[in-house]
């Protein structure tokens, strides 16, 4: 009997397990907004999941969040994990469902974050940085580490977006997110090409024809933003101007918000 009843389970459990996704991360405040860590989770799927009891943890194994009894998450819906309840309300008020604190904190410089269920599997987990390939703006500029499409695969760096807006680039806890894009086909559609790259005096940025205009950031390898331009079209001309010899991040987004695209640039 048995036997027979773990066979029968086991196609419903996995299915329902990869529904729920991590789908938004803070890891590090912008100085006068201090949220404290928190990460997002969201259902994928077409089906309530019990996640009673399921294990938040860093990549500390002594370090876990479990998810009190009760816990269901309808088909579409956030549930916002808080280092801190009170910090977190007190900047993102009306939020809701929430649940903490889980105390522990997330790495400024990285590191690995994954969800458990109630049995101990990994469910997913997500290992981000604060360096590229990875978006430079959430290591304390303000922004968050937005998943621009659930079905994407949160493990690729390319799969992650800053978030822009609303509440001035502070991440858009317990909703969808501001880099939201419909699909994965709209995203490959999406190219740029920088040339030269090298830059000397000055270099070309070009985005596909189907993007209406966009902007485009630039960071230092400090994650200092030295520069940004903005274009109607599909091409701009960035200058070097100012920009001294080195390696710089380029942030480039359409201005709808809703593609984004990081690009190293060397200047000689």
């Amino acid at each position: 009997m048995r036997r027979f009843l773990l066979l029968f389970l086991l196609p419903i459990y996995f299915t329902s397990n990869a529904q729920i996704v991590i789908n938004e991360i803070n890891y590090k405040d912008e100085i006068g907004f201090e949220t404290k860590d928190w990460i997002e989770l969201y259902n994928n799927g077409s089906a309530a999941v019990d996640i009673s009891n399921w294990v938040f943890k860093d990549d500390d194994d002594l370090h876990g969040f479990i998810i009190p009894n009760g816990t269901i998450m309808a088909p579409g819906s956030y549930l916002v994990l808080v280092q801190f309840l009170a910090d977190f309300q007190a900047w993102h008020m009306g939020v809701s469902p929430i649940l903490g604190d889980f105390t522990f904190g997330l790495s400024g410089g990285g590191e690995l974050i994954r969800l458990f269920d109630n049995f101990g599997v990994l469910v997913d987990s997500v290992e981000y940085d604060d360096i590229a390939p990875w978006p430079i703006e959430p290591d304390g500029t303000g922004p968050t580490l937005e998943l621009r499409n659930a079905n994407l695969d949160n493990a690729l760096a390319s799969s992650w977006a800053a978030s822009v807006l609303p509440n001035g680039g502070h991440g858009t806890p317990g909703q969808q997110n501001s880099t939201f894009v419909l699909g994965i086909n709209d995203l490959e559609k999406f190219s740029v090409s920088v040339y030269p790259n090298p830059m000397n005096d000055k270099s070309t940025i070009q985005v596909s024809d189907n993007i209406d205009g966009f902007s485009v950031s630039i960071y230092n390898l400090l994650g200092q933003k030295v520069n940004s331009i903005q274009s109607s079209e599909n091409n701009v001309v960035l200058e070097k101007g100012t920009l001294h010899s080195g390696i710089y991040i380029l942030q480039i987004q359409s201005l709808d918000g809703k593609q984004v695209h990081s690009q190293k640039l060397v200047v000689k």
